[in-house]
Order: structure tokens, then sequence, then C-alpha cells
């Protein structure tokens, strides 16, 4: 287009009526080639009489004002854009054969006609290509979070699964024990609460076990507690697999020897993967005697072979002592198929290096010789950019970019008009293939150099612009499709990649919330019944005295009521283990922290409001969050809880008049907390206010 515009410029001196006119429907096509990047309202296409109106100036100017034939590739374009396919099938027969027409005129030969119907038809497969993958590779970026939450779903299923298989029927046990209120089910109800504990504590693990992350952390800080320098590098792909659990306890246990015992200065932590297997290297100085280290370790070794792996431990050449654990690797993901968005960049990329051979071989000189130097340039010169550009080679890659551009320059004599197109071709390749300010840089160079030899003998102004700005153009469309190409390609790596991100990190949370939403009530069901069971043991060493013996006996029934309560609020947690969000009743909710507020001796003053259930699920992780911090963070004597809601807004207010001198930033609890209500739509505030510490939340009653 720029070059049409600059013909049309340079035709107002001597002709001004048909200069202005070119220049101004040169401009027209421009702006209606942009409206197929600004769809119309609601994504629905824009109106048929656009595309209709685009063809009308394009034919006007190539026909009366004597525009090139090349301009044609703009409403070429369109149509191949045009998303209704009526509308395209309609209009582009008759766009062929006028395109068809319009060459046959301005060309003398057959030859002519056809290399200039080539030329529209790669301009508007090109510009098409600018313009669709461009759209495209956006709807990509938007998949990749599609197949994360794809993921994340699919896991939440399969732990929901798991979790009300190993831990659903242990907390249903519970209660019918619980709730005959006969201290004789004492023994087989702490029984099975010990054993549904013991299995949340091993779920837990197993589903924390995917990452070493969280254990790596806690080793920099363990190391950092202790003033040993931690150097941390982690090289293996997660998930793990259930051999995770082994490689944190080598991790946590090597990582506390350090620690522990000798003079260590520094302690370096590694991962990789070599030979299917994920390796864990934990070296640290100051350790006296390898006998010692061994000794320290010699549990881990067994459970490092139980699940197939291998542990060894002893004093490094340069005296340091060294761990080193091995497991299975878990199976690398099976490569996905190329996304449509790869396959169409990839074919019109094919397509521009056919059309470009297509149109070199027809003006070569039809001798033996001549066409066999055509064949062979072409075909090697695409050989080598197809081996560069799309597979990305990088071995004796310098070589080969040299290589195609002797290819590219050399033959430009010989091979005529057309081959300048190869300059182009490799121009374009070059930022890809290089870095990007070394590749920009030979690529300008060689569109330079490709002007002033293509331009001709003798050397002309002229000439030689015309023959760089063709060279230029070439260059910006197979760079805008090479680096399309990488960028599919990317995005498809970085999906798969975030999509097991986001199932450790589901599984992270699913872990965290296990512990702590389904942790302390078991541990509290545990000693409830061991408590029950003395005081129903009491009972019975006090026959005698009816009094004591309808005490103990009373205080027993009330321990079995309140397991009863819990292993229901259990399996109620339990099922808000496995949702995005806790699914849990914020009037029970309410109830409990007012009761656990008055156990500290903190006055509560209740202000309820009825919260509906989505909302008050939300608020209830809120309210269990903001009692957490009174209890651990304040000195409170007395504390607020209000609800209400106006108009299509619940609002919770906690506030404590037990603020600390030297009150620090919200920590981790309030940041996750303000996450997850900005998910449900929600806003949260926590500071202090007159005295008091406030804590704010307000959600939208239909929640997202």
């Amino acid at each position: 287009m720029a070059v049409h515009l600059l013909k049309g410029l340079a035709r107002v001196p001597a002709q001004p009526g048909t200069g202005v006119a070119v220049v101004a429907a040169c401009l027209v096509l421009v702006v209606l080639q942009s409206r197929h990047t600004r769809p119309g309202p609601d994504g629905r296409p824009v109106r048929a009489a656009w595309t209709v109106a685009e063809l009308a100036v394009a034919f006007l100017a190539v026909g009366p004002l004597g525009v090139s034939v090349g301009l044609l590739c703009l409403p070429a374009a369109s149509l191949l854009l045009e998303r209704r396919r009526l509308l395209r099938r309609l209009l582009l027969p008759p766009f062929v054969g006028a395109a068809v027409l319009a060459t046959a005129v301005r060309s003398a030969s057959v030859r002519d006609t056809v290399d200039l119907l080539l030329m529209v038809a790669l301009g508007g497969v090109m510009l098409y290509t600018v313009t669709r993958l461009a759209l495209l590779a956006a709807g990509v970026h938007a998949a990749r979070l599609t197949l994360a939450a794809s993921a994340v779903t699919d896991e939440r299923l399969r732990i929901a699964s798991s979790l009300r298989s190993e831990l659903s029927e242990g907390l249903a046990r519970i209660r019918d024990l619980a709730v005959r209120a006969d201290p004789s089910v004492l023994d087989p109800l702490i029984a099975v609460a010990r054993g549904t504990l013991a299995a949340a504590r091993a779920t837990t693990a197993e589903l924390r076990s995917l990452s070493l992350a969280p254990e790596a952390a806690s080793a920099r800080a363990l190391l950092a507690s202790a003033g040993v320098a931690a150097d941390i590098r982690i090289g293996h792909r997660e998930p793990l697999g259930p051999a995770g659990t082994v490689l944190a306890t080598v991790l946590r246990e090597s990582v506390t020897a350090v620690v522990r015992v000798g003079d260590a200065r520094r302690c370096e932590v590694s991962t990789g993967e070599r030979a299917g297997r994920v390796v864990l290297r934990v070296v640290g100085d100051g350790m006296p005697t390898a006998a010692l280290g061994a000794d320290l370790l010699d549990d881990l070794a067994d459970r490092v072979r139980a699940v197939g792996g291998r542990l060894t431990a002893g004093l490094e050449p340069d005296g340091r002592f060294a761990v080193e654990a091995a497991v299975a690797a878990t199976s690398a993901p099976r490569a996905a198929a190329d996304p449509s968005e790869l396959r169409t960049a990839l074919g019109l990329y094919y397509f521009l290096l056919a059309a470009f051979g297509a149109r070199v071989l027809l003006f070569v000189p039809a001798t033996r010789s001549g066409l066999g130097l055509g064949v062979a340039c072409v075909l090697a010169f695409c050989a080598v950019q197809v081996r560069v550009s799309v597979h990305g080679v990088t071995r004796h890659l310098r070589s080969a970019l040299l290589a195609s551009a002797v290819l590219a320059l050399v033959p430009l004599p010989w091979l005529g008009r057309n081959w300048i197109g190869a300059a182009g071709i490799l121009a374009g390749s070059l930022p890809v293939a290089l870095p990007l300010r070394a590749g920009a840089a030979a690529a300008a160079v060689l569109v330079v150099a490709a002007g002033v030899i293509g331009g001709g003998a003798p050397v002309s102004v002229p000439s030689t612009l015309s023959t760089t700005v063709s060279v230029t153009i070439t260059c910006v469309v197979v760079y805008a499709v090479l680096r399309l190409v990488r960028l599919v390609r990317e995005f498809q790596r970085a999906g798969a990649g975030l999509a097991r991100a986001a199932v450790v990190t589901e599984r992270l949370r699913a872990a965290r919330d296990l512990h702590d939403l389904l942790g302390h009530g078991l541990a509290a069901i545990v000693l409830k019944a061991e408590l029950a069971r003395r005081l129903a043991d009491v009972a019975g060493d006090v026959a005698g005295s009816g009094t004591a013996a309808e005490a103990a006996a009373e205080r027993c029934r009330a321990e079995l009521a309140d397991i009863v309560r819990l292993a229901e609020r259990g399996q109620t947690e339990l099922g808000a283990v496995a949702e995005e969000s806790p699914r849990l009743s914020f009037a029970a909710e309410l109830t409990s922290a007012a009761a656990v507020l008055e156990a500290a001796a903190i006055t509560v003053e209740l202000e309820d409001v009825p919260v509906p259930g989505e909302a008050g699920a939300v608020l209830g992780v809120a309210l269990r969050e903001a009692v957490t911090n009174i209890l651990r963070h304040s000195h409170a004597r007395h504390a607020r809880i209000a609800t209400s809601v106006t108009g299509d807004v619940a609002r919770l207010e906690v506030e404590n008049d037990g603020v600390r001198e030297g009150l620090t930033a919200p920590g981790s609890g309030i940041g996750g907390l303000t996450l997850r209500l900005a998910e449900a739509g929600g806003t949260l505030t926590a500071g202090p206010d007159d005295g008091w510490y406030l804590l704010r939340a307000e959600l939208p009653l239909h929640c997202p």
C-alpha cells in the first residue's frame, strides 16, 4: 500500500486530479481493511455493504485510475476474512473473474498474467495471515487459561472422589457411634477417630507430594534462621507424583541435619532430571564425619528404596557432606496435537514459499541449464528456510543463514526480478532465528544490499528505492507469519505448563484446606472421646455416690453430643475442601465464632442479619479468618460481629479492641482472603479504626 501511495503522490504534479484520486482510494481501502480488526457490536460481523464498497473502490483504482493490479490483494484479503459464508461464496467468483480480466488487459503475455495473479493471491493471503493470526494468537492466549481451568476442575473432581472414599466414611462412622450417647461405644469411636485423623494427615501429605516448593521454602527459612547461607535451585518438572513425599522428607531431614550437626556456613539444594529420574542433592559444609551424617539418614535410605529409588550420603572430595536422592520421574505428558492456528500459520508460510518459487520459475530462461539452476536454487533456499525458520534448528545456524544469504543475493542477475523475494524472505526470518537486535540489524543490511543489487545497472535512486520497499514489505510479512508461528507454539507450551502448575496449586490448596478445616476438628474429636471415656470411668468408679456419678455421666453425654456436632461439621467441611471455596453455613460459623471468643474470655456483641447461602458461604470463611486473627494477634477483651444486607450487597464487619502497638501489614491469611473475595466479586478491607481493629468484607448477593 505504501508503494501505491507513493506512486499516487508522484502523479499529483503532472495529473493533479488523478493523483489525488489514487491517494484517496488508497486511504479509503486502508480504512475499510482495518475494520476486520474491530468486529461489530456484540462480536457480529460488520455490514456487507462495506465489503462491496471495498471491492468497488479497488476496481475503480485499478481500472479508470490505472493503479497496479497488486492493489487487488486488499479486497482479496477482505473476502477471505469475511465471516459470512454466503456472502463470501457470492462475491468470490466475480472477484476472481474481474481480477483475471483486469490482469489480462494489463499484461503483454500469458506469463505476465499468471505472474500478476500470483502476486495478487500472494498479497491477499499474506494480508489475511497477518490479520487473522493476530486475532487467533489472542484466542490461543485465552485458551491456555481455559486449559488450566479445565485441568483444575478435573483435579478437583478427583480430589473430591478420593476424600469422600477415604474420610467421609470415617466421619459418618464417628457420628453414628457418638449419636448413641452410650459410653460402651467410646473405645471403637476412639479407634475410628484416630484412624480417620491418620487418613486425613496421609491424604494431606499425598496432596502436597506433587510439589517440593513448600518444603524448599521451609528449608530456606530454617537455614536462614540458623545463619546458614542457602543456595536453592529447582530444576525438575512438576507434578512429582507419590515419590514427592519421600523427596520432601529427604530434603527436610537433610537440611535439619546440616543445621543440627557441625558448624555449617553454606548449604546448597538442587533438583534436576537425569535419565528419567528426579535427583535431589543437599550439600552442606561443617559435617565432622561422613559416618555421623550417614547415621542421621539411615531410615531415609529405606524409605527411598521402598519407592524404587536410591539414596547416597557421604563426604565430597572438597570435604563437604552431600546427600543425593533419586526417584523415578513422572512420565512426560504426551505431546498435544498442533492447534489449528499453528497449522494455518505453517500452511500459509508454505504457500508463500511455493508461490515465490512458482513466480521465479516463470521468468527463468526456458533452457535445460536455466531451469536446472532455477529449480536447484529454489529448492535449496526453501529447504534451508524451512529448516531454520519452522523447525528452529540451532546447530550450524550461522552457516545455514550465511548460505541462505549467498543464495538470496548471488543468483539475482541470472534468475530475474522475482528472485528479489528471496532476500525479503530471508530478511524476515533473521529476527526470528537470531536474537532480536542482531537479527534486525542483519535484516536491515540485507534489505539495503538487495535493493542495490536488484535495482539493476546502472544504479538509480528510484529503482533502488522501489526494490528496497518491495523487499521490506516481504520482510515484514514473513516476520509476522514466523513470529506468530513462534507465539502460537509458546502459548501451547505455556498452556501445558500452566495446566500442570494449576494442578499442583489446586492440590496444595486442597491440602491446606484439609489441614485447616478438618485437622483441628478431628483432633478435637479424639480429645473429646478420650475425655468422655475418662468421665465414663469416673462415673463407674463412683457408682455409690449418685450425684457425682450422674454429673460425670451427664458430662460424658455432653462430650458425645459435641462429637456428633463436630463430626457433622467435619462432613460439611470435607465437601468444602473439594470446592473452589468452602460451602459453609454462615449461621453455624457465627455460632461457633461466638462460642470460641467467649471461651477466650472475650465479650462478644452480635448484630446478626441472615445472609443468603452463596454469599454466606464466602463470608463464613472471612469470619473464621477474622476470629483466628483476634485469638492469635490481639489482646482483645471486646469484639463485635455484625452482618447486614443493603440492596444486593451483603456485608460482614468484625472488630475488636485489642490492637497491638507496632501493627504490621496484613499477612498471607488476609491476602488470600482478599483474593478469594475478589474472585467472588467482593472486596475486603482490614486495619485499625479509631482504636479498634476492623475487618470489613462486602460481597454481591449473586456471587459469580
